[in-house]
C-alpha cells in the first residue's frame, strides 16, 4: 500500500511539472467543451454521425488548447473571445452566483444571502427584519431588500 502512495505522489508531481508550461483551462476552452458535449448529446438522441463527428472535433480541439505550450497564442485567442463574449460570460457567472446564494439562503435558518447588482459582493442579512435599507460594504450602493 505504501508503494502505491509513493507512485501516486510521483505521478502528481510529474503532472504538476508537465502542466506548469501548458495553457490549461480558460473561458474559451469551457465554451468549446460545452459545444462539443451539446453535439454529443444531440448525436445520442438522434443517432446522427455528423453530430458525433462535430462533438468529437470540438472536444479534441479543447484538449489541444489545454495542453498547448503556445501560451501567448492561447491567451490572445481567449482575450478575443472575452472581448466579444465577456458580457455573456459575466452575466452567467452572476446568475450562477445568485442561484448559489438562493440555495444557501434556503439552507440557513438565520440569514438571507444576496448578491450586489453593481460589484457582485455577497451580502448577508438577518431573516425576519421585513424591508430594510442595505448599503453594500464594497461599492457603497444602497438599496431596499426584503428579508
Amino acid at each position: 500500500m505504501n508503494l502505491i502512495k509513493k507512485y501516486i505522489t510521483m505521478f502528481r508531481a510529474d503532472m504538476k511539472e508537465a502542466m506548469t508550461r501548458r495553457c490549461g483551462l480558460d473561458e474559451l476552452n469551457n465554451f468549446i467543451m460545452l459545444i462539443g458535449f451539446i453535439f454529443v448529446l444531440i448525436a445520442l438522441f438522434t443517432s446522427n454521425w455528423i453530430c458525433t463527428l462535430f462533438g468529437a472535433i470540438f472536444i479534441v480541439l479543447c484538449y489541444v488548447r489545454v495542453f498547448s505550450k503556445k501560451l501567448e497564442k492561447r491567451q490572445k485567442e481567449n482575450s478575443i473571445y472575452m472581448r466579444y463574449m465577456g458580457g455573456v460570460v459575466a452575466f452567467f457567472d452572476y446568475y450562477k452566483l445568485c442561484i448559489k446564494m438562493r440555495f444557501r439562503t434556503m439552507q440557513d435558518t438565520e440569514y438571507y444571502y444576496f448578491v450586489c447588482n453593481t460589484c457582485h459582493q455577497i451580502i448577508r442579512l438577518p431573516k425576519g427584519k421585513n424591508k430594510i435599507s442595505v448599503r453594500c460594504p464594497k461599492c457603497s450602493q444602497t438599496f431596499v431588500k426584503r428579508t
